[in-house]
Formats: C-alpha cells, sequence, structure tokens
C-alpha cells in the first residue's frame, strides 16, 4: 500500500509526464479502477493548473509596478537624464523569468499524459521466399529436312520476366475501434422504437429514452444529468447516459457511467455495463489493455453471463 506522500510523488510524476510508457499504462489502469484515485488525480491537475496562473499573474503584477516606477523616474529627471544601470537590469532580469516560464510551461503541455498520443501496435513484417519461376519446356517442331526458323515464344519470356508477387512487408495493426464497431449492436442495451417490453422508466427517462433511439444523444445528457441522482430509475438513466457518451465518442465519461452501473449489481443492467465497458475500452486500446483484460476475464468466469459467447469470441479476435 502506498503511504500518503508516496502517492503525491506517483501522481505528480504522472501529470508532469515523467513515467515511462509501462508505468503510465499500469497507473492509468489503476486509475480507472478507483474512483478516489481518479478525483485525486484531478484535484492534482486543478491545483497545479491554479499555481501556474498565480505565478503568471504575480510576475506581470511586479512587472507593470516596475514599469510606473521608470515613467516616474524619467519625469523627474531632466530629459538628458540618463535611466539608472539598475532599472535596465530588473527589467531584463523580468523579461528572462517570463521567457523562462513560458518555456516550461510549453515543455509541461508538450509532456502532458493527455496530449500524448497512444503507441500503435506494430508487428515485424514477415518476409517470405521468393518462388521461383518454373520455365514451361519448349515443344520441338517435326523434324523438317530443312529446319524452319523458330519463333521466339514470346509467352515464356513473359512468364520468365514477371517478377515475383510482392508480399506485404509489414502486417495490418489490430483496428480495436473496427472490432468494437462489429460487436457493438444497440438492441443489447435498449429496445428498438416501438417493440414490446423492456422496464417502464419516469417520464424524464422515457423521453431521454426516445431521443436517444431518434440519435439526438447530446439532448440525452443535458436531459438527464440535472436529475441523474432522483429517482427510482437511476440506474437506467446512468446506462442511457454511458450509450450516449458512447455514441459521441466520449470515451472517458462512458466508462465512468458504465462503471457505475456495474458496481450497482442491479441486473440486466450490471451485465450490459460490463460489455459496454469491454466496446469502450476497445476504442482506448492499446493504453487501455490490462483494464480491458480484467473485465473480458471477469465476463468469461460466469457462464451463466449474457455476453459470455461474445467476450470469448472477441478475445479470440484480439489474439490473432
Amino acid at each position: 500500500m502506498n503511504t500518503a506522500e508516496e502517492r503525491f510523488e506517483q501522481i505528480e510524476r504522472y501529470l508532469r509526464g515523467q513515467m515511462s510508457a509501462a508505468e503510465t499504462a499500469a497507473f492509468e489502469a489503476e486509475i480507472a479502477a478507483d474512483p478516489g484515485l481518479d478525483a485525486r488525480v484531478q484535484q492534482h491537475r486543478l491545483e497545479r493548473q491554479g499555481l501556474e496562473l498565480l505565478i503568471e499573474r504575480d510576475l506581470m503584477t511586479k512587472m507593470q509596478a516596475w514599469d510606473r516606477e521608470t515613467e516616474i523616474f524619467q519625469k523627474v529627471q531632466p530629459r538628458t537624464a540618463v535611466i539608472r544601470p539598475m532599472t535596465w537590469i530588473m527589467r531584463a532580469a523580468a523579461v528572462l523569468l517570463l521567457a523562462a516560464f513560458g518555456y516550461w510551461l510549453l515543455q509541461e503541455n508538450a509532456t502532458s499524459i493527455e496530449d500524448t498520443p497512444a503507441p500503435i501496435a506494430r508487428t515485424k513484417p514477415e518476409v517470405k521466399p521468393r518462388v521461383p519461376t518454373v520455365r514451361k519446356p519448349q515443344s520441338r517442331p517435326p523434324h523438317r529436312s530443312t529446319p524452319a526458323p523458330a519463333e521466339p515464344d514470346n509467352s515464356d519470356l513473359a512468364v520468365e520476366e514477371q517478377p515475383a508477387p510482392i508480399e506485404e512487408m509489414q502486417t495490418a495493426a489490430t483496428d480495436y475501434a473496427a472490432l468494437a464497431d462489429s460487436y457493438y449492436n444497440q438492441q443489447d442495451f435498449v429496445l428498438p422504437k416501438g417493440a414490446k417490453g423492456g422496464t417502464a422508466g419516469s417520464a424524464s427517462y422515457n423521453q431521454a429514452l426516445e431521443k436517444f433511439r431518434d440519435g439526438k444523444y447530446t439532448d440525452v445528457v443535458t436531459n438527464l444529468k440535472p436529475d441523474i441522482s432522483i429517482g427510482q430509475d437511476a440506474v437506467q438513466q446512468k446506462e442511457l447516459l454511458a450509450l450516449s457518451h458512447y455514441q459521441s465518442g466520449q470515451y472517458e465519461n462512458a466508462l465512468s457511467y458504465f462503471r457505475q452501473v456495474a458496481d450497482s449489481g442491479k441486473q440486466p443492467y450490471a451485465q450490459r455495463a460490463d460489455w459496454g465497458m469491454v466496446l469502450t475500452l476497445l476504442h482506448q486500446m492499446p493504453a487501455k489493455k490490462p483494464l480491458l483484460d480484467r473485465v473480458l476475464a471477469k465476463i468469461q468466469s460466469d457462464p451463466n453471463h449474457q455476453f459470455y459467447n461474445k467476450a470469448k469470441d472477441l478475445e479470440a479476435q484480439i489474439q490473432k
């Protein structure tokens, strides 16, 4: 168990981009699995940004005060007076300090973990040996007393001079987003419009459900968020919010709501949320691979899970 001081240093190293790729992936998996740690990381990030703004504001205030003092001094002195060397030194030092601070901010932004693109999985190219070209045997003409000049066999030459087919030098990387799209089925979560059955919810939920079926995902998020913790259909609302964020490409928000539904243990929503987390994590691969492996293992540990067979099939596709 990390102490409070060690956890603080770990969060600072993460925000400064001082972790290796393996450490970053492991720590992000830990953040995804621990909402409390996620909240602490967000708090640290906000505190760092606030401190940077305070430093910048203080520096600008001091520079403005120095400028006013210089103007007053120049008005008091005769027109031909020379500004004291110390004033120039202070102004130059302020400019250098501001430039160093700006460079530090640029470095922080360049190394921020949120702006770092996920590494692309590559496989070593497989170079296949060239198949040797087999020359067709030429048919001999019948025996004649005066041999006729042989005509060139252009077909054989064409076969011999044609280069062997060139194999691909690099196998294509797994397209995880395409896998997610192929396994996503809206009817696994929400019945189609006009279908009978399903669990009725509050008036606000039913209105949001109609908007979701019409593809108005932003309206769903706007309508449900104010009432997300109210009413007995809160789990239904969170599931619909997770699906709307997923369809809008906001995968971190979708993952957060899917996790809340899965942790509720209320069925059938919890099992559907497990599968929703799998589809969301596929869009965040390979950075989220440790968490994806754990969720797939959880589904496959229960043969009665609603998505047991799909999880096994998906894992086989990933391991190809």
